[in-house]
């Protein structure tokens, strides 16, 4: 399964491409290509190009701002009937939209990659090229903030661009739905009389205090 990701980027004058396999349960970057000052109708036309050349099962649009222009130029101009477009949102918790694959929660993606690559289940190419190692590079600084509210958020500072980890993250989005093996917290939990995992059936879990704490009290409430 190979897909896309496409962000046209914060800032109007750039817009990034990455490319993914999905093989073997696992995550391979294929290719990253970045625009810079480039008019978005020039662009449009070198995705059509690159589709001919190196077909992708799936385009996936970030549509937010002027995404949604580039979409329909995609899919009604250059006849690319697998483009998905999908918004992006700060934090999500509608797992409904999330299933659907219409909105994306920039924050759970986050910690879904950062499982998958601390797993080394992201790979990248062994040749390198300047849109791998920029792509790279702005993983490092695409960082979390929080805010006086206590509101969680990522993004690159300033003026950095973060443009090709969003096309990476958009391309996982709905990549990971191809994946069968899925990464899950391994930490143990522990109620007042059992211990278990996450294997454990639902109706089993006890209260779900951590091993390394101990539960002291509990209330009820009667309605």
């Amino acid at each position: 399964m190979r897909i896309a990701g496409l962000d046209p980027g914060k800032k109007r004058d750039s817009f990034s491409f990455v490319g993914i396999e999905i093989k073997n349960d696992n995550i391979y970057v294929l290719g990253v290509k970045n625009w810079l000052h480039r008019n978005y109708i020039d662009v449009e036309q070198d995705i059509a190009n690159i589709d001919i050349d190196k077909h992708f099962d799936h385009y996936v649009l970030e549509i937010n701002n002027t995404g949604e222009h580039v979409w329909e130029s995609l899919a009604y101009q250059h006849r690319l009937q697998n483009v998905i477009p999908v918004f992006t949102s700060r934090e999500l918790k509608d797992q409904k939209k999330i299933a659907a694959g219409k909105v994306m929660s920039k924050n759970e993606m986050v910690v879904w990659m950062a499982r998958m690559f601390q797993s080394n289940r992201i790979k990248f190419p062994t040749k390198t090229t300047e849109g791998i190692e920029e792509l790279k590079r702005q993983l490092t600084i695409f960082t979390e903030h929080i805010s006086e509210a206590g509101q969680h958020s990522f993004y690159a500072e300033g003026n950095e661009h973060d443009d090709t980890v969003m096309a990476l993250m958009l391309a996982c989005f709905i990549g990971r739905h191809y994946i069968k093996r899925q990464e899950v917290p391994q930490q143990k939990m522990t109620s007042a009389t059992k211990r278990f995992g996450y294997e454990t059936k639902l109706d089993e879990l006890g209260t779900g205090v951590p091993d390394y704490m101990e539960s002291i009290s509990a209330e009820v409430y009667y309605p």
